[in-house]
């Protein structure tokens, strides 16, 4: 079930990164079709993160795809949209990346801890 999790997470951001995508093209919400393409990846990012928190940790699922999205999102704005780069904002998605791999490696550590002790009271 956790492999599913990861998935449906993983749509889960990619939605999201679609949907702030689109949101830029809707310049403002004044091309509708932009618009409506940016709430159906928004509901359907907000689904897919509901389905996997049934077995993920709200911490580490919210906070991967908040620190995932945020860095997908601000690639595709340097890339796309030419927003701007500096060495502050490579060391900001450096940052988020090691936070996430953080967030994830101690949640996991915490699961296994947990596990040990129930399987040691059973």
């Amino acid at each position: 079930m956790k492999d599913a999790s990861i998935a449906q997470l993983s749509f889960a951001i990619v939605s999201e990164v679609l949907g702030t995508t689109f949101m830029k093209l809707s310049d403002g919400f004044t091309h509708p079709v932009f618009g409506l393409v940016t709430a159906v990846c928004y509901i359907t990012s907000f689904v897919l993160l509901t389905l996997a928190l049934k077995h993920l940790s709200l911490g580490m699922a919210y906070g991967i795809w908040g620190g995932v999205g945020t860095f997908l999102t601000t690639l595709v704005g340097i890339v796309v949209w030419d927003d701007p780069f500096s060495i502050i904002v490579g060391i900001g998605m450096i940052a988020v990346v090691t936070g996430i791999a953080l967030l994830s490696k101690g949640t996991q550590e915490a699961e296994e801890a947990a596990a040990e002790a129930a399987e040691a009271t059973a």
